[in-house]
């Protein structure tokens, strides 16, 4: 089965942040951070249950280039996506739903 993924408005805004963040650091570094992020997308969408829990039914899962993980749940044939949370932070910053 192949799932759908919806993206809460908030990750949005942290992908966003990411994005604008490292395109500050160098030109088109935020278009890898986005190119990696599909790659995970890809992955997911194949097998969400591949990915351990963070609080359960919520999983995680990180980027391999980048240090974010990627906080969502599966619903039928829907992944949400709920937080795209880069590791270094205060991990009570971290939303799970």
């Amino acid at each position: 089965m192949v799932y759908n993924i919806e993206i809460r408005p908030l990750a949005r805004f942290e992908i966003f942040e990411a994005f604008d963040w490292y395109e500050a650091q160098r030109e088109g570094l935020g278009h890898e951070f986005l190119e990696e992020l599909d790659m995970f997308y890809k992955s997911l969408i194949r097998n969400p249950f591949s990915y351990s829990f963070y609080e359960e039914p919520v999983r995680q899962g990180r980027l391999k280039r980048f240090p974010y993980t990627i906080v969502f749940e599966v619903f039928d044939a829907k992944v949400v996506i709920y937080s795209v949370f880069m590791i270094r932070q205060d991990p009570s910053k971290k939303r799970s739903m």
